[in-house]
């Protein structure tokens, strides 16, 4: 499907009527989830998913693009195919733009694995890398190690458009979801930890937390048996 230009990879199973959409994490495609989409698909729901301008077999999107960017494509295309009302299922990345559209009321409800978004605590081994990287920076230098590995791995329009996300902090939101969520999280997990969870579960108040003991950021993927149970159980009364 084509917004603004940008070819977007899209595949579904069923009608579209109260259609799961599952939408990735940073770095992945619509296939890291091909374990929820198939189990779904074979028990008779409507599963729809998208791979992320940037990754898997869509275009790369302009390198202005921030969140509510992908908010807004992933909301035009599921208009354009006609889901209303669908459960949204976001991992990591895909929970930052799953929270956007849940806030706008277009979800019927929202299951947020190990999902990013909340400011994070800022740590003093954090603080110190961020002074070291402005301190290098004022003098023209390029730290090698500066970044993340997901930060690493892009290029350079991606890295404009990577910055702009982790840097748009969605906490305000949390109080504009009314509708019923799950919240899906490995209790090792190390990208989004445990006490954003709990921030999840104390600011959006119909929902609940399922904590996994050795389970970290793919805690969805590590753990399928239980996800693909528990969303399916709690996605039944739309059916």
């Amino acid at each position: 499907m084509n917004y603004n230009g940008t070819e977007v990879f899209c595949k579904q199973s069923g009608n579209g009527k109260n259609a799961v959409v599952l939408l990735h994490g940073w770095g992945a495609s619509s296939a890291a989830m091909d374990g929820i989409y198939a189990y779904l698909s074979k028990n008779g729901r409507s599963v729809f998913a998208v791979d992320f301008p940037g990754f898997g077999k869509s275009d790369f999107p302009p390198e202005t693009w921030g969140v509510y960017d992908y908010a807004d494509c992933v909301q035009y295309i599921l208009n354009e195919s006609g889901i209303v009302r669908p459960v949204l299922v976001g991992h990591s990345f895909g929970g930052r733009v799953a929270l956007i559209l849940g806030a706008r009321g277009i979800a019927s409800k929202l299951v947020l694995a190990d999902a990013a978004g909340l400011k994070p605590k800022m740590s003093l081994k954090k603080k110190r890398a961020i002074a070291r990287y402005k301190a290098a920076k004022r003098k023209g230098k390029i730290l090698p190690d500066a970044g993340s590995a997901d930060y690493a791995a892009l290029s350079p329009a991606m890295k404009k458009v990577f910055v702009r996300i982790v840097n748009t902090h969605l906490d305000g939101l949390l109080a504009k979801i009314d509708v019923p969520t799950l919240l899906f999280w490995g209790k090792e997990d190390k990208d989004t930890p445990p006490y954003m969870a709990k921030r999840f579960h104390k600011g959006i108040k119909d929902s609940g937390l399922v904590m996994l003991n050795g389970a970290g950021h793919f805690a969805y993927a590590e753990r399928g048996d239980v996800f693909n149970a528990a969303v399916r159980v709690f996605t039944a009364k739309t059916e």
